[in-house]
């Protein structure tokens, strides 16, 4: 992650902006002086940007207004005498302990009170307004001046932790040039030396064989860091934020290629990586909930560059990484929208307002229980990660998840006259499906000629008493719905399912009296007696125990309960 940001910083970032950063303030207040320190005019610039490069600001952390290495700061409007007395005469104080050689500074910090009070009196700011103060000496800023500039990086770095007492004559860890360095400071707040399992894990004595960092990297790589963590990701609502860095294959090679570099300032602005792609409109895909997913122009990348993903949990001030995926290629991004593609063509999935996204894997981790806040948030992380690697998950962990989720919705249906058991199981089923496609790049064909011919090209239902449940869940789903529509949304049948526990014994055992009410309710029809055939072929085949253990049996019977529409689409050519 660390190299991906530094490589990145070095394509997009100006020279200086590691030393610098960009103020965000309304008016610039502009203290002329002369060659000597004389303070000859005041005057104001309302279009900041055209200066920015110039002021050489940096900004301060908590309630201060002013760094002290910053010749450029905010002004307090209520009381100048703090900006003038503290700050401005505290700056050049402090930046000319760091200086080769001298360095412009005012000669008469009461004459510059004096008028500055005078000009303040004079004009007005809104409320809202945010005014910057800096100098200029003899027409120049202060990122003009040599002897300045070079104080200001000095005590910056200082400043930082990279003052003469914690420097080491060392190899710097990503410029890999020979240089004073120090492992004591990084812009990521997860960095640490004390604590084992972290970046460094080394003794503070030793801190510079961990990571060691001359200032220029450091810098680079801070910039590039605030720049980067502004753009965060989200797969669905409550689910773990992300951040993606680019960065190029055979990264010293190619940070200057022409493409590489058009890419990366493009990389965060949604409507100008569109350009750099060359993409016309054309219905957008989503492979997450978020309007302002990246996923989708990233599947349009040639494999030039790779992908880190990192998810970041913010602890305070704190932010650790929970989960980091690196070298995620572009063209495997695209596979996932092709599973995501195949699942949707499989089922049927598709629907205006409707389609697979992670998001819907997300919903089956993101809770365990009703009464409870604990979530699969770990096992989701896990899976994320296989799926960008294209590495097997445990089936019995997925089924285990997906059919938590199940039952979530059935004491739900207990409760109310809602029948949302079939929706959900059907969206378990989009989530098996691709998840097995995504980590194991199996993408089957799936028959649909015939009911039997459907049933045995489905992935998930290998043994017959596995086909067998899947019908008697789509024929439970049938009664369940004849008797919410005949009971005014009441279903006393649905209590019979014991909230997806039942074993081997209790499935034979629905069955005699699931027939009993579909004649009762006058449901039995030709349909439903061609699936009981079907059915009682399977379980007669069947070996005695059966092979699936409690929950797949529950998950596949769940799943036939949400593909009910699905299978009477195929009988009746619906």
């Amino acid at each position: 992650m660390i190299e991906a940001l530094y490589n990145y910083g070095k394509v997009v970032l100006r020279e200086t902006s590691g030393f610098q950063e960009e103020p965000s303030a309304d008016v610039l207040l502009i203290l002329d002086f002369d060659a000597s320190g004389n303070l000859e005019s005041i005057s104001l610039n309302r279009n900041i940007s055209e200066v920015k490069d110039k002021l050489l600001y940096k900004k301060v952390r908590a309630a201060k207004r002013c760094n002290a290495s910053s010749p450029t700061f905010y002004l307090n409007l209520k009381e100048p005498e703090k900006s003038v007395n503290s700050c401005l005469k505290g700056i050049f104080s402090h930046l000319k302990k760091f200086a080769d050689s001298p360095i412009p500074e005012p000669s008469d910090y009461t004459q510059v009170l004096s008028k500055l009070k005078a000009y303040l009196s004079q004009v007005s700011f809104s409320k809202k307004e945010r005014v910057l103060l800096t100098v200029r000496f003899d027409g120049k800023f202060p990122a003009e001046i040599p002897a300045l500039k070079s104080a200001f990086i000095k005590a910056i770095a200082s400043d930082a932790g990279f003052s003469k007492k914690e420097l080491v004559e060392g190899t710097c860890s990503l410029c890999r040039e020979k240089k004073l360095v120090s492992g004591k400071k990084s812009p990521l707040a997860c960095y640490t030396l004390d604590k084992i399992g972290y970046i460094s894990g080394f003794s503070e004595k030793f801190h510079f064989r961990g990571f060691p960092l001359c200032y220029e990297c450091y810098t680079l790589l801070e910039a590039a860091k605030n720049l980067v963590f502004k753009h965060t990701y989200t797969i669905s609502r409550g689910a773990p934020k992300y951040i993606v860095i680019p960065n190029p294959v055979l990264s010293q090679e190619n940070t200057k290629v022409p493409e590489i570099k058009e890419i990366f300032e493009a990389f965060y602005d949604r409507e100008e990586f569109k350009k750099v792609l060359k993409l016309t409109e054309v219905e957008r895909q989503k492979l997450t909930d978020s309007d302002e997913e990246i996923l989708d122009l990233l599947k349009e990348l040639k494999d030039i560059l790779t992908l880190h993903f990192v998810f970041i949990e913010k602890q305070q001030a704190r932010e650790v990484i929970k989960l980091y995926v690196q070298d995620v290629y572009p063209s495997r991004i695209k596979e996932l929208f092709e599973a995501k593609t195949w699942v949707e063509e499989v089922l049927e999935y598709k629907t205006p307002g409707r389609e697979f996204t992670l998001g819907v894997l997300w919903r089956f981790f993101a809770k365990l229980d009703e009464h409870s806040k604990a979530t699969f948030t770990k096992e989701f992380l896990e899976l994320l990660d296989k799926i960008f690697r294209k590495v097997p998950y445990s089936q019995g962990l997925l089924v285990k998840i997906l059919l938590n989720g199940i039952r979530r919705a059935y004491y739900e249906s207990l409760e109310t006259s809602n029948l949302t058991i079939s929706f959900v199981a059907y969206d378990a089923f989009a989530c098996y499906l691709f998840v097995k496609s995504a980590t194991e790049g199996k993408m089957a064909e799936i028959k649909k000629e015939n009911v039997k011919e459907f049933l045995e090209s489905l992935p998930l239902l290998k043994e017959p008493e596995a086909k067998g449940l899947f019908l008697l869940g789509v024929l439970t789903q049938r009664l369940l719905e004849e008797q919410s529509k005949e009971r005014e949304g009441s279903k006393p049948f649905l209590k019979k399912l014991a909230g997806f526990k039942l074993d081997e014994r209790g499935f034979k055992k629905l069955l005699p009296e699931l027939m009993d009410k579909l004649e009762a309710y006058e449901a039995f029809g030709a349909g439903e007696a061609k699936l009981l055939e079907l059915l009682s072929e399977y379980f007669a085949i069947s070996p005695s125990p059966w092979r699936l253990n409690l929950e797949e049996m529950n998950f596949i019977f769940a799943i036939g309960m949400g593909m009910k529409r699905k299978v009477y689409n195929i009988m009746f050519g619906g």
